[in-house]
């Protein structure tokens, strides 16, 4: 039997009024902070789902929020997982209700009929994590049926942004003050020109005013898909087999700049086999500060995405019309710690 209003006061052991308040977002009713989580909970664990149809009718609102997903990487980086998770806990925590959409057609009609649906259903504010195919039609539709959005892409009008160009590129700096090299960068193929790495890697070479190709500094890497069944294990594998082909070189790289902390740690276990001394005959970067980069004996630079600002921004954004568009600083965690560098820019 599905739950109601009536089932979780029960539960709860608080009136039925108490919990209709709740559930909509109020907070001027005389619930402490301690029941009104523990209402929340009920709520959430019995499966309750708010009926809203006599909500729109009236016109009124319904303090609803859809998180729509236009990224690949949900199962296989742990910072999207981690900020979408929190972000819906806030968001329950806060009274509203939420929809979530992993968008990841391509088919654009079908994504803007998906985003109709999700108003006809009573969501009136909405967070893109990455963007869905057709983003220009969604905002359109947004837009004209008077919903309000943020991204957290570079797609939407109303948009946040992660550095991930500037920290990649900081991130090269780092190891070329180590090693008076350009780092060699692994790569899956086929190298996008719009990864993050790549454009660093531009940068680099603009600035120190080398005209050699860019491909000459890329050791690609086989395909590697973000929706990969065992994409932890084949990234694992790829920098293996990456770190083999640069050693393979008539000169052996001093610097290596992995796609993602995860080749970066194949190119450990490969460095490891062949007793190359990790910050020491050879710098590595990664990318993303995952758990097993920061516990690693083995020191590896790398870059976190700010995911608790990240979602104090969009939540603060989400209900706002208003122009707005703001890059976030990832944190530089540079390793091994440099003296006669500025390593304190990021750790």
């Amino acid at each position: 039997m599905p739950a109601t209003i009536k089932s979780i006061a029960a539960e709860a052991g608080v009136s039925y009024q108490a919990v209709s308040a709740v559930l909509n977002g109020k907070t001027n009713c005389r619930v402490s902070p301690q029941r009104r989580e523990e209402i929340l909970r009920i709520a959430r664990e019995s499966g309750y789902r708010p009926n809203f149809g006599y909500r729109l009718m009236r016109g009124k609102a319904t303090h609803t929020v859809a998180i729509v997903s236009g990224m690949r990487q949900i199962e296989s980086d742990e910072h999207v997982r981690e900020l979408l998770l929190k972000l819906m806990q806030e968001l329950n925590s806060r009274g509203y209700a939420t929809y979530f959409n992993n968008m990841m057609t391509p088919d654009a009609d079908n994504n803007l009929r998906e985003i109709r649906d999700l108003i006809t259903r009573g969501a009136e504010h909405f967070i893109f994590i990455g963007s869905p195919m057709g983003h220009f039609e969604i905002e359109a539709e947004l837009l004209k049926n008077n919903r309000t959005f943020i991204g957290w892409n570079s797609y939407f009008s109303r948009n946040l942004q992660s550095g991930s160009i500037e920290a990649s590129t900081d991130i090269l700096r780092f190891l070329i003050e180590q090693t008076g090299e350009i780092p060699q960068l692994i790569l899956p193929a086929p190298v996008s020109t719009n990864c993050a790495r790549y454009l660093a890697l531009q940068t680099i070479l603009a600035e120190k005013n080398i005209s050699d190709s860019i491909n000459d500094y890329i050791i690609s890497t086989p395909q590697l898909d973000w929706e990969e069944k065992n994409f932890n294990i084949k990234a694992f594998e790829l920098g293996y087999k990456g770190t083999k082909i640069a050693f393979s070189r008539n000169t052996p790289p001093k610097a290596l700049a992995y796609f993602t902390d995860k080749f970066a740690l194949g190119g450990i276990m490969w460095l490891h086999e062949h007793n190359i001394r990790i910050g020491k005959d050879v710098f590595l970067s990664g990318f993303n500060n995952i758990e097993a980069i920061c516990t690693n004996p083995y020191p590896v630079a790398s870059a976190e995405h700010p995911v608790t600002e990240a979602i104090e921004i969009l939540l603060e954004q989400m209900d706002k019309n208003q122009p707005f568009s703001r890059h976030l600083k990832l944190k530089l965690h540079l390793r091994p710690e440099n003296k006669t560098t500025t390593p304190n820019k990021g750790e």
